[in-house]
């Protein structure tokens, strides 16, 4: 059975206010505490895997080493504290092995799922071609064939000043 696709969630922006004003702000040893209440985070990583065994007895959390667990976790990558925070998810299949799976920042307390370089560069792939298609069009248009001379540019007087006109901007 294949397993389930991811769902995209960079177009959501999530806050909560009211565990803001609760726990004073964010800071590096509450942050992931905050990051848990949002859409973006894995009920079954190994972070909340801990969290629950560790609730009802005298143990805490900050004692047991997540490296030393094999499956997914969430780990502060970067902070500028009290504003922004990197928290990337991993994959640990080692105690020396993990491989991002996605990257969240949080920003002023509103939580994002970071794009994927894939869907950066798709998109500015794809607005680059829609430009030079449009710009293909344009010449285009302005192209004139005739079986005698072959092809020639139509330019009204306008556009030949405003061309004349772009030219001498970019040379000076």
């Amino acid at each position: 059975m294949p397993p389930m696709a991811a769902k995209e969630l960079t177009g959501i922006e999530w806050r909560s206010d009211q565990w803001l004003m609760q726990f004073g702000g964010l800071r590096p040893d509450n942050v992931l505490e905050y990051f848990s209440q949002s859409p973006f985070w894995d009920s079954s990583s190994n972070n909340a895997v801990l969290k629950m065994q560790t609730r009802f007895n005298d143990l805490q959390q900050a004692s047991y080493d997540l490296k030393n667990m094999v499956g997914v976790e969430f780990a502060v990558t970067h902070q500028e504290p009290p504003a922004l925070f990197v928290i990337t998810k991993l994959r640990r299949t080692s105690p020396a092995k993990a491989t991002p799976l996605a990257v969240y920042y949080i920003l002023d307390g509103n939580a994002y799922e970071a794009p994927s370089l894939h869907s950066i560069v798709s998109s500015r792939v794809l607005g680059s071609i829609k430009r030079v298609e449009d710009a293909f069009e344009l010449a285009r248009s302005h192209a004139v064939f005739h079986p005698s001379t072959g092809y020639s540019w139509r330019e009204t007087a306008d556009q030949k000043a405003a061309r004349k006109a772009a030219l001498s901007a970019l040379q000076s």
